[in-house]
């Protein structure tokens, strides 16, 4: 068999692993409609379409992403403050390698996205984690950073919060911009999760939407999560100040524009509805899988285990009872044939915390992987107990 996966996961009676933040291939990998809009497009007969692409992404297709973020966002969204990227991670990565030098300091949550923050380790960024809570990053503690260092910009994850999958408050949106302007630095919203909110849950705008004068606030999104990752397509949202930078760098000078093939593909999704259909698809999947999670950890966790509600993404945050380690757990999980990601992967503070994935397993998968974790934690209570 072909190994294409970043990961080789095992089959459940092997292992669970809630560590896996990817879109299940049985249910959330859409092949036929890859192939269909992948046929559409190579019915055409202009072979430019192979050229180097037009390097903010060829202009027809920026005005159909436009009109389908318009759609979804409930707000304007012109093709001019869009650009294409390869994923979130490759946006991240242009945007850093721009706008920073090693040694530059950045802002991001306490927690945060555990990869993230690998990225800016490898740029060799000074990162100071900032403290959230139910509502998201707090802008006062934010402040008192502030008024002792400024980033070249705070790295933040709104909506579906990676990992805790909270929503950034409207208000607090608003200050931070406001913090942004009154300190000098721009801040870059990771909204990877922005289209995956749960139905029925209201979403603020996006964080390009808070910045009146367009000049501190880029968004980062993605096809990863809402049709495939494989596909290495993102968009960055928001002002020329920030955009043209990029656009004029000698990488994309050399090697035009980003992934222009797979652009057209998804050019096709979108215009033939195969993209909006999937998607809300895909968001009521999700909503299902989650819930699914939630009520297993509520009926077989032991006492003193708690987890979050998240509105919307992948993940679940959840606290392990008073004096247990996540990274001790691990070990006994593992033995139990179940993996999770430890807290003191994402943040200081959080060595009680794990974070659990819903977006791979299907519902009896999630349940037996549930009940493995809640021997383990059974089991490592059992020998604290016995001071073993």
């Amino acid at each position: 068999m072909v190994r294409y996966g970043q990961y080789d996961v095992p089959p459940v009676d092997q292992e669970v692993n809630f560590k896996v933040g990817q879109p299940s291939p049985h249910t959330l990998l859409p092949l036929d409609l890859v192939r269909q809009a992948a046929n559409a497009k190579f019915a055409e007969t202009d072979p430019k379409f192979l050229q180097y692409g037009d390097i903010p992404g060829y202009l027809e297709f920026r005005k159909s992403l436009a009109g389908f973020l318009t759609e979804q966002y409930g707000a304007p969204v012109s093709p001019d403050e869009l650009m294409v990227t390869n994923g979130i991670t490759g946006g991240l990565a242009l945007f850093i390698t721009i706008f920073c030098r090693s040694g530059d300091l950045v802002f991001a949550e306490d927690p945060s996205y555990f990869l993230a923050l690998r990225i800016f380790e490898d740029f060799k960024l000074n990162v100071v984690q900032i403290p959230m809570d139910e509502d998201g990053i707090i802008p006062e503690e934010l402040e008192k950073q502030l008024q002792k260092q400024v980033p070249k910009f705070l790295y933040t994850i709104p909506i579906g919060h990676n990992p805790t999958g909270r929503t950034l408050a409207e208000d607090r949106r608003k200050k931070i911009v406001e913090l942004a302007y009154k300190y000098n630095f721009v801040i870059c919203a990771d909204e990877v999760y922005h289209l995956l909110g749960f139905p029925g849950v209201p979403s603020p705008l996006p964080m390009p939407y808070y910045d009146q004068k367009k000049e501190r606030v880029v968004s980062l999104g993605s096809f990863s999560k809402i049709l495939a990752p494989a596909l290495r397509l993102g968009w960055m949202q928001g002002p020329m100040k920030i955009l043209k930078p990029i656009i004029d760098c000698g990488q994309l000078d050399s090697s035009g524009g980003i992934n222009p093939v797979i652009s057209g593909i998804v050019h096709q999704a979108i215009d033939l509805g195969l993209q909006k259909k999937h998607l809300a698809y895909v968001q009521e999947e999700l909503h299902r899988r989650c819930n699914i999670l939630m009520s297993a950890l509520d009926k077989y966790m032991p006492a003193g285990v708690t987890h979050e509600v998240p509105k919307g993404g992948y993940f679940v945050l959840v606290k392990l009872p008073e004096g247990m380690l996540s990274t001790d757990l691990l070990d006994v999980a593992v033995k139990n044939k179940a993996r999770f990601l430890p807290g003191t992967s994402f943040g200081q503070g959080f060595g009680s915390y794990l974070r659990l994935s819903f977006s791979y397993y299907s519902a009896e998968d999630i349940e037996v992987g549930v009940k493995r974790l809640a021997e383990a934690i059974t089991q490592l209570q059992n020998t604290q107990a016995n001071g073993k």
